[in-house]
């Protein structure tokens, strides 16, 4: 049988099996029908496998066959009572609408801000999934309104019940109407049993048969990484949304575990190889983050409360049993997560053939894999924008760059200074003879002591030197040896610092005559002329005060 034999809507149908559901299962062949019917439906299950597809085939196809042109409420509400849940969900419908998004869908939970929320039960949305702690704060205010729902679906009745939330779940059950049914999971307890069959009266009943591995009693689910690098910033999420609750992380190796400890640590959160502490520190309390490695073959300290992550899938299924041996299915609520990398698809289809069913995939705000399919094909991500429009290219300025190409595979790139071709040789170091013109200058230094270089403002080689040529100095006749030293910015000396003239005008400049504008104000490096004096002006007596500006001078006379 499939899914368009189910009644359902054909473009929806299509969708379903494109989206890798090729035949319903046992449950969605029983609800389907029902749900269609309007009828309240109560599913007696063990086991959370199978429950989100469903529920949210018969829900959206609700809403496919019955549109509305002005929406103003919620039409679907469902209750989970985990915040994974929501995830898994919202990655579910989703894979089965495809990329035509057809359905409007919001989702309440804890640790968010009050007021989006209250805004959000008030669109017209097609879906609301909401955790029922946030959900009860908001009925109590007053900000909630059942009275219009076309459909209620209770994730799981008894986990609500157990956290005493149940009295919402009968707040909404009296403000809704008789044609809103009611989609319930519930398991086979004598406490629970009474309170499903009471505020459900007359509801249709099914009951699933989990005669299969008890591991598969475990709520698991699945997150898929497209690297190393995603994997580590799941794991990052993962922990922030902890929040510092004791969580247990398997590896396979010990040398993984120590990697992945390192890569926490940059990320703030302080982890533990199980192996490196003593037995009495391997607890929640003393180490809140625990890694343990399937090659140290040390058993973990369960309690039941811990969050479970599957950093690494082991490649045996004895391997994966030993870690979840302590579990206790019935009173395990929290999902037990596994980071799966394309290449460790193996080992995941070896565990569920081993457990007789699929594992849920779910995926986490802002951090969707780039393969959306079920499938797990290593996803390839487009290459590195380059973080500048220069990179990758080199700078021709005098200091080892080279124009026209890369340079030759294995060569090693220049380090003259003269800014000489692709084939010029390193220039001698400082002392040493040679013909070339990449060496250092001094005033003392004497021919043949090493390559000359022009004493240009910018220590670049004039037009023509640098390429072999023995060049002589060029030299101010009124510089000092002394005070020959390289300028700071904005061609200032040493940074644009003032220092007292003693016996002279000058300056330290080597620059040729300043340059003086039509308005008479100076350029940049026109005060280095001596004396700062107009041309043909005789040179003043009077002492002066020059302030030093980037592009101008005022004189003030004493």
């Amino acid at each position: 049988m499939s899914f368009s034999e189910l009644g359902l809507n054909p473009d929806f149908a299509a969708k379903i099996e494109a989206a890798g559901y090729e035949n319903p299962t046992d449950l969605q062949k029983q609800l389907i029908p029902l749900v269609a019917q309007n009828k309240s439906v109560i599913i007696w299950t063990q086991s959370a496998s199978g429950k989100t597809g469903a529920f949210l085939i018969p829900a959206i196809n609700h809403v496919l066959a019955h549109p509305i042109e002005e929406q103003r409420h919620t039409r679907i509400l469902i209750l989970t009572s985990r915040r994974d849940r929501v995830n898994q969900i919202n990655y579910t419908i989703k894979r089965l609408m495809g990329d035509e998004q057809q359905i409007r869908s919001g989702f309440i939970v804890s640790g968010r801000p009050y007021q989006p929320q209250m805004r959000l039960l008030r669109r017209p949305l097609d879906l609301m999934i909401a955790t029922p702690g946030r959900l009860n704060d908001l009925v109590d205010n007053n900000k909630a309104d059942f009275s219009k729902l076309e459909m209620l679906v209770i994730d799981d009745l008894s986990a609500i019940y157990h956290k005493g939330l149940h009295g919402l779940i009968n707040k909404i059950l009296a403000e809704r109407t008789t044609a809103c049914p009611v989609i319930a999971f519930v398991r086979p307890e004598n406490d629970i049993a009474g309170y499903a069959r009471a505020v459900l009266a007359g509801a249709e009943e099914i009951e699933v048969d989990d005669d299969r591995n008890p591991l598969r009693l475990i709520p698991q689910v699945v997150h898929l990484a497209d690297d190393y690098t995603h994997k580590i910033a799941l794991m990052d999420h993962l922990l922030d949304e902890f929040s510092g609750e004791p969580t247990v992380i398997f590896t396979i190796t010990s040398k993984v575990a120590k990697a992945l400890a390192e890569s926490l640590a940059n990320h703030g959160h302080m982890a533990e190889v199980a192996a490196d502490l003593p037995e009495s520190e391997r607890n929640g309390s003393a180490s809140p983050i625990l890694i343990y490695a399937d090659q140290d073959a040390l058993p973990p300290n369960l309690h039941g409360d811990e969050h479970i992550i599957n950093f690494e899938l082991p490649q045996k299924v004895e391997d994966y049993e030993k870690r979840l041996h302590d579990i206790n299915p019935d009173s395990r609520e929290e999902a037990v997560i596994a980071v799966v990398l394309p290449r460790e698809r193996d080992n995941l289809k070896l565990i569920e053939t081993f457990l007789g069913d699929s594992i849920e995939q779910c995926t986490l705000p802002g951090l969707a894999p780039l393969e959306h399919t079920s499938g797990f094909t290593p996803a390839v991500r487009s290459p590195r924008a380059p973080r500048n429009n220069h990179e990758g290219q080199r700078f021709s300025n005098g200091n080892g760059g080279r124009q026209g190409g890369e340079r030759d595979r294995g060569a090693r790139p220049q380090q003259g200074r003269s800014g000489g071709g692709a084939n010029q040789q390193r220039p001698p170091h400082q002392g040493q003879g040679g013909n070339g013109g990449g060496g250092r200058s001094y005033p003392n230094q004497q021919q043949g002591q090493g390559g000359r270089r022009d004493s240009r403002p910018d220590n670049r080689p004039a037009q023509g030197q640098g390429q072999g040529q023995d060049q002589q100095p060029q030299t101010n006749a009124n510089m000092p040896a002394d005070r020959q030293q390289r300028k700071g910015p904005y061609g200032r000396l040493n940074g644009g610092a003032q220092r007292k003239r003693e016996g002279g005008s000058y300056t330290g400049s080597s620059n040729p005559a300043p340059r003086r504008d039509q308005g008479g104000s100076y350029e940049i490096g026109s005060w280095e002329k001596p004396d700062y004096t107009q041309q043909g002006e005789k040179p003043k007596t009077d002492k002066q005060v020059v302030i030093r500006y980037k592009e101008k001078r005022r004189i003030v006379t004493k």
